[in-house]
This record gives structure tokens, C-alpha cells and sequence, in this order.
């Protein structure tokens, strides 16, 4: 049913967008992703955001499209957005009447949709909210205590059972600790850490730590520890960790032994991450919501990959014992500085003199030239769970690719022989940081990202795919911002981490990896079906971010084109996608072995 009563505030945002239809044309899919646009535009924009009315439109806009749809797929969704433009009115305006808003709206979702992936969610804000309110935090740890038992396997649970656990959450009377509390005025300021999240292989490891809003923080430093272990050091401003107590997360998985988070001055917190060897590491944020990456390859991870090969060992340096700090680049928003590219720190590696050459159209890559094998491809469905991705003509893309990459999982497992692993085999939420991580902790080979694109221009249709690079058109941009569920602003500042980020050699096996599968899924449907050739391009996509191998991002159809999204509802030509998506991939991995059987 579309709606037809949006205000004026938000009708100049729609107006002005090159990607979302104006609100007398909108279904309420289009209005509630207008109504995400506007609250983007509110965070950025300082004129409209310092205006509290415009806030208010923002809550109003998305209680109407809860009213609409209160049992339909956007009802628990439009009641999220609801409380936290709430909650982030209070961060802004410092109004109590705005958190405890915010709190009903979030506990009025788990009551109405206790069923819904939302509502662990919606449990767990609705404590954070309490806890920033004088009196309350004995209800705190209720609905902490609930999200444990209500959703014991939901994707809060860990983070409620970590505050319950802390001395200051186990009586509220207690008093904290001199040198670990922080002044009950300074609270509503700093912003609290959640527990860190960490995967990690013999040679890799990722750390996330997430935070309810941007916050600046430093590079890291390096040290040995007694047992000859390397520590990566960085602190973390504005800040305090959840419970206002030390952190110490043993770990001793793979590469990652330790990660510690503790008080270092009332507003500052000092991240130690320990790991068993160190070659090179980044650090690195990303936004909406806020998280610090901190991505180690550990000594194997430079090991080199073809001993019978002679390489060239770079020229000793005094400071083979600890990394370089490269400079720091960092941009300014507001009053906060947040250091967006730490910039990779690294030891001196083995080279080859066909490093230095520049790859020209159809030369031999690294890869190839070293004869590496494809053994292990993982495949990412994606969006998920609370994330439906676009939606339209009662589709959502989440469904659609998960179905297309169990069919491509299983060609290339039954035909091709291949290990796939894929980031989720069901519909469940997995971020985006996370799907990165898994492939690099699996050592996968390859990396393909499922997606279905959308539109407000029913016409537009066709085939594009990706790989990571700085974005070449604003088309790109606007595809990234919305696969990464941020802003174009955010995604701009991105780009200036991506240089330290990558290497030549992933790029160039991406960009043929792209080739490959685009090229394939464009000639392989015949007479039957034309898809538009949008091209291969280059964007900046947090799934992509920090992959250790070739990894392409391939936008199948546009789900809101009326023809494919009639298509994309018949198993058959779901079926034709998945040979296509394998072939392309087979033919990719025919032609890397060709090349390496020349020499």
C-alpha cells in the first residue's frame, strides 16, 4: 500500500535523489528506504541535522510506515528505525525525554514481534538505553538477563552475558573500583565498547570492536611479550568498555592469543591484541555502525608459496625487528578526528622481479606466474536475516541469492570438485566484516559475493560486477553505499584507506576474476534472455575489504525491473544463473592453469 503522507523535510530529500522515487510514487518499501536516506542526510548535513524538528519528521515518517504495515515485512523494521532516531537524538540533543523514547519504542518491538530476528535487537538497546538513565539500572540488567534467555543463540546474546558477568552489572549498589570507574557525569559522553569479535587461522587474524558512534583513536605500536609473542597496542578515545571493567579475552586460537581491553586514562580505553607472530597488520574503521578492524597476517602468511621458485629476499634493514608506522592519514568530521587508514605495517618479504612489472592486458599475473592452485571457494549470499536487501514485487534479494549460491555451491563441489564454504546457508544476519574474515580464516582461494541490484527507474536492468578498487562513477558509488548500508559520504572516506589496504597482484587476479564471471554470465543465456551490459567496475565494498585473495562482487539482475524480477521468480532461470556463475568461475580457474603450465 503506498503512502502518501510524507512530510515536506523529507520530500526535498526524495526530491533531490537520483536513486529514490518521489513519495506520491512510492510503495512503502521506496518511503522506509527514503526515510533511511533522509536520516543519513540528518547525521551529515549540519543545518538540518541541528534542527531537532527535522528529527522528530524522521520519527514520524517511520511510525507511519509502521502504522501501514504493522503486519507486513517492514512493520519490525520501521519500529527499529523509529527508536533509534530516538537514541540518536539524545546523543545530539541531550534530552532525557528522547532515550526514554527511544526505550518504549525498542521494548514496544520485542513485545509486538518476539519472533523476529529484531527483537534480540531491540532487547538489547532497550538495556543500553536504561543504563544511560539515572535509577535504572537494575532494569538494565533485566532486559540484559532476558536477551541471555530469551535468545541464547541470537547474535546479542554473547554481548549481554559479558556486561552481566562484569562485578559492576552484578549489584547495582556496589560501588566500582577507583582506578577502573569512570564518573557517572562524564558517562552520557563517552561511548561504550562492546566485546571484542575475532576470527583466526595459523596465519590470519581479524579483531572487530564495535561502537555506537565514530570515535578517534590511534595507531597502533608493537612489542614482545616474555614469551616472545608480539603485541599490537592502540587506544581508543571517548571511550570506556561495557561495565566500566577490564576486558582480558584469552584466546589461544590459531595466530590470535589475546585480546585486552582496559581503562586506560577516565576517557580513554588501551586495545592490546597478542598474537603468536606478526608480518604485517592494518587498522582500520568502518561506519554505520561504527567498528575498529584490525586485520595480522602472521610470519607463515609470508612464507613463499612455490619453494622450487627463486626469490630475491629484500635488502636488510635495522628495522626488520618491528614494522614501520607509515603516516597517518586522517579526516576531519566535526569535532572528532577519526583515523580512517592506519595503513598496513610491514616486515620485509620475499620479492620476485616479476613484482615490478606492470600488468598489461593479457600478460601473465603473479599468480600465475608462480602457479598457484584454486582449491578452496567461498561464496557469499548476500545480505540476511534482519538485512532483506532490496525488496520489491514481493521479492527480497536476500532469498533470491542465497538459492542462486546453494545451486552454485553445489555445481562446483559435484562438477568442478572444488571445497566451497559458504558465508551463510540460511537466513540469518551475518556482517559484512564477518564474511571477509571467514573466507581469509577458511584460506579460500576465491571469494564471490552475491547480490541483486535495485533501482528507482523501473527500466534499468542488466549485469554488473565488481571488484575493490577506489569507485570510477558515482553509479558505483551509490551500488557500494547501498551493499555496505551506509552513506556515499562514508563510503568517500573510505576510499582513502584503500592504497594501504590492497595489492597490486589481488587487484589484478580480481579484475580477471571479474572478466571471467561477467563475461560468462552476458554470453552464456543465448536467444532466450539479452541481459544489459553495465560493465565491470571498481568500488569500495566492506565485504570485499581486506580479503586475502581474488574477490569479485557480481550485482546478478535488478529486482525491481519488472521483467527480471518475473525471471528471477522461475527456478529455471535461477538454475541457468548458477551454471553461469560456476562456469565463469571454472573458466577462470581453466585459464590460471593454462598459464602456469607454459613455463
Amino acid at each position: 500500500m503506498a503512502i502518501v503522507m510524507l512530510s515536506c523535510a523529507v520530500s526535498s530529500v526524495l526530491a533531490s535523489s537520483p536513486y529514490i522515487a518521489r513519495p506520491e510514487q512510492q510503495s512503502s518499501e521506496q518511503t522506509y528506504v527514503a526515510a533511511k536516506a533522509y536520516l543519513l542526510q540528518l547525521e551529515r548535513d549540519h543545518t538540518l541535522g541541528n534542527n531537532r524538528a527535522n528529527w522528530l519528521t524522521g520519527v514520524r515518517t517511520f511510525r507511519q510506515i509502521h502504522f501501514t504495515e504493522k503486519k507486513g515485512a517492514l512493520g519490525p523494521s520501521s519500529l527499529y528505525m523509529s527508536a533509534k532516531t530516538y537514541q540518536q537524538m539524545f546523543e545530539r540533543f541531550k534530552q532525557p525525554q528522547d532515550i526514554k523514547n527511544a526505550q518504549n519504542t525498542f521494548l514496544e518491538l520485542a513485545d509486538l514481534y518476539p519472533n523476529h530476528s529484531l527483537a534480540d535487537d531491540a532487547l538489547f538497546a532497550a538495556a543500553q538505553c536504561a543504563q544511560q538513565q539515572p535509577g535504572q539500572q537494575q532494569l538494565a540488567s533485566e532486559l540484559y538477563q532476558k536477551v541471555v534467555s530469551l535468545y541464547p543463540t541470537g547474535d546479542q546474546a554473547a554481548k549481554a552475558q559479558a556486561i552481566l558477568t562484569t562485578p559492576a552489572s552484578k549489584s547495582t549498589n556496589a560501588s566500582p573500583s577507583p582506578e577502573s570507574s569512570i564518573d557517572q557525569a562524564q558517562a552520557p559522553r563517552l561511548s561504550s565498547l562492546s566485546p571484542a569479535k575475532y576470527w583466526s587461522s595459523p596465519d590470519y587474524c581479524r579483531v572487530v570492536l564495535q561502537a555506537p558512534k565514530p570515535l578517534p583513536f590511534t595507531s597502533g605500536t608493537i612489542t614482545s611479550t616474555t614469551d616472545d609473542n608480539r603485541l599490537i597496542s592502540f587506544d581508543i578515545e571517548k571511550s570506556h568498555t561495557t561495565g566500566n571493567h577490564l576486558h582480558s579475552l584469552p584466546v589461544s586460537q590459531g595466530l590470535l592469543k589475546r585480546i585486552v581491553s582496559r581503562p586506560l586514562t577516565e576517557d580513554t580505553v588501551r586495545v592490546n591484541v597478542e598474537v603468536e607472530s606478526l608480518a604485517e597488520y592494518s587498522i582500520f574503521s568502518l561506519n554505520d555502525p561504527f567498528r575498529i578492524v584490525v586485520d595480522v597476517r602472521g610470519a607463515q602468511a609470508v612464507t613463499p608459496p612455490n619453494q622450487n621458485s627463486t626469490f630475491l629476499p629484500a635488502k636488510a634493514s635495522n628495522s626488520s625487528q618491528q614494522p614501520k608506522l607509515a603516516v597517518n592519514t586522517r579526516i576531519n568530521t566535526g569535532a572528532l578526528t577519526i583515523e580512517l587508514s592506519d595503513q598496513k605495517k610491514r616486515l620485509p618479504a620475499y620479492t620476485t622481479p616479476a613484482m615490478a612489472k606492470s600488468d598489461k592486458r593479457g600478460a601473465l599475473s603473479l599468480a600465475q606466474q608462480l602457479g598457484l592452485g584454486i582449491r578452496k571457494i567461498t561464496i557469499d549470499p548476500g545480505h540476511g536475516g534482519k538485512d532483506p536487501g532490496a525488496m520489491a514485487f514481493g521479492l527480497k534479494e536476500k532469498d533470491i541469492v542465497l538459492r542462486i549460491s546453494q545451486k552454485v555451491a553445489a555445481l562446483l563441489q559435484t562438477n568442478s570438485r572444488y571445497e566451497v564454504v559458504l558465508t551463510r546457508n540460511r537466513d540469518v544476519f551475518v556482517p559484512l566484516e564477518e564474511r571477509t574474515a571467514m573466507a581469509n580464516t577458511n584460506k579460500s582461494d576465491l571469494f564471490l559475493s552475491i547480490h541483486l541490484n535495485a533501482h528507482s527507474e523501473k527500466r534499468k536492468n542488466g549485469v554488473e560486477t565488481y571488484f575493490l578498487n577506489l569507485a570510477t562513477d558515482a553509479a558505483a558509488m551509490r551500488v557500494a553505499a547501498l551493499e555496505n548500508a551506509t552513506s556515499t559520504h562514508n563510503i568517500g572516506e573510505l576510499q582513502d584507506i584503500l592504497t594501504m589496504l590492497m595489492e597490486n597482484s589481488k587487484i589484478d587476479e580480481s579484475t580477471r576474476l571479474a572478466r571471467f564471471v561477467h563475461n560468462n554470465l552476458l554470453k552464456g543465456y543465448g536467444n532466450q534472455y539479452k541481459p544489459h551490459d553495465l560493465g565491470i567496475k571498481q568500488a569500495p565494498f566492506y565485504v570485499l575489504l581486506g580479503a586475502q585473495m581474488p574477490a569479485v562482487l557480481v550485482e546478478l539482475a535488478f529486482i525491481t525491473n519488472p521483467e527480471e524480477a518475473k525471471l528471477l521468480q522461475s527456478e529455471e532461470h535461477l538454475n541457468k544463473i548458477a551454471e553461469l556463475l560456476a562456469a565463469g568461475v571454472a573458466a577462470y580457474v581453466d585459464h590460471h592453469y593454462s598459464a602456469a603450465l607454459k613455463y
